[in-house]
């Protein structure tokens, strides 16, 4: 890696931990140099303007966010223990993110707004991946012939749903952390039912 890309990599780190922090809005192209002990015109070298800079931590983001999944599919174990390890790895990604940069659920939320083409490409990449992983198991005669494209969006649905009520009560309480044990626990719970119902 060469110094340009050392010190992108280091804008990007920086800019992410003040996106989490502070949201989109509040956070300028003045507070990423300052915190880097730059020149906001340094910045320039390296990106355009805020817009370029916060596309670049999206992509990072989604690029990390997918391979990290894709990790959590690839194992040899069968259809249900792969999901399972997929929604375990998801929801501990969440979590770690949240507590790493101590995001608040409205910084949470503005970002996920902002962000919504991203988590359309995620959403998308996933379903191909899940349907993908229940493909696989109805070859291998583990759950029976489906709509695998609906069962991997059902259980996307569920897994976003189950994530969603925990921002949804933190947002009531300033000093509430968001625990998705249980959010995790029901996951379990509703892949147990469906899976229940794909047993060959």
């Amino acid at each position: 890696m060469n110094t340009t890309d050392t010190k992108k990599e280091l804008i990007l780190k920086t800019a992410r931990e003040l996106l989490a922090k502070n949201g989109f809005a509040k956070t300028t192209l003045d507070d990423i140099a300052q915190a880097l002990g730059m020149k906001k015109s340094s910045l320039y070298y390296y990106y355009t303007n805020k817009d370029a800079l916060i596309e670049d931590v999206m992509n990072r983001e989604r690029d990390n966010f997918c391979l990290l999944i894709e990790e959590a599919l690839k194992s040899n174990d069968s259809t249900f223990n792969k999901i399972i390890n997929y929604e375990r790895a998801k929801f501990e990604y969440v979590a770690e993110t949240i507590k790493m940069h101590e995001i608040s659920t409205s910084v949470l939320f503005e970002m996920k707004s902002k962000m919504f083409e991203q988590i359309q490409i995620i959403h998308k990449k996933e379903i191909e991946m899940f349907k993908k992983v229940l493909d696989d198991g109805i070859k291998k005669k583990e759950i029976k012939k489906c709509d695998t494209k609906r069962i991997a969006e059902l259980i996307l649905t569920i897994s976003e749903a189950l994530r969603h009520r925990e921002f949804y009560f933190a947002s009531f309480s300033i000093n509430r952390r968001i625990d998705f044990t249980k959010a995790f626990d029901d996951m379990i719970f509703a892949l147990k039912l469906i899976f229940e119902g794909l047993k060959v």
